[in-house]
């Protein structure tokens, strides 16, 4: 007896929570609750994308400062020709080792 007044105590109580989900008010808090957890997610996305660009300025500024101490410079590819100009009539065999090396850099 008391287990089918139980059973019945029961799916009474899951037809009045399926009727209480039916009202406006729990669509209002399932479309607050969404709309929290994407400010969560885009807020801890901007949080790493700070760190990372935190990071990256501060390396760039410890590399700078070990240049800086070593009295390095920063050459790029094309720095070594424009120092070094060839001749317009000199053919490759004329030139020396270095200077074939040089003009082929």
């Amino acid at each position: 007896m008391i287990s089918k007044n139980l059973k019945v105590l029961w799916f009474k109580a899951e037809d009045k929570a399926v009727e209480y989900s039916k009202l406006d008010i729990f669509k209002t808090i399932s479309k607050l609750f969404y709309t929290a957890v994407l400010f969560i997610i885009c807020i801890i996305i901007f949080a790493v994308l700070g760190v990372h660009a935190i990071w990256q300025l501060l390396k760039n500024k410890y590399t700078q400062h070990i240049q800086k101490n070593n009295n390095t410079e920063i050459v790029d590819e094309y720095s070594a020709n424009d120092e070094y100009i060839l001749p317009d009539k000199v053919e490759p065999g004329e030139l020396d080792t270095v200077e074939r090396i040089r003009k082929w850099m």
